[in-house]
């Protein structure tokens, strides 16, 4: 299973796990700068405060250990 990150350098011919500066992306997807700055702040919001939402970089399933409330995570 590929990331979105992968899929997106594949299909324009990037090496699959080549990161981009969000200038770089706005130049490439003619996305105002302002919305990918959104969509990351947004990303980082999620990760900081509700970690149930952020999905595994191994398979992409939600770790059950992080629903629990954090007095109840394993360590």
């Amino acid at each position: 299973m590929k990331t979105y990150k992968q899929r997106f350098n594949e299909e324009l011919g990037f090496d699959k796990d080549e990161e981009h500066s969000l200038k770089e992306l706005k130049e490439i997807t003619n996305i105002p700068i302002n919305f990918l700055k959104e969509v990351e702040k947004r990303g980082y919001g999620a990760y900081n405060t509700n970690l149930s939402s952020v999905r595994l970089k191994v398979d992409f399933s939600k770790n059950s250990d992080l629903r629990k409330g954090a007095s109840k995570r394993l360590s």
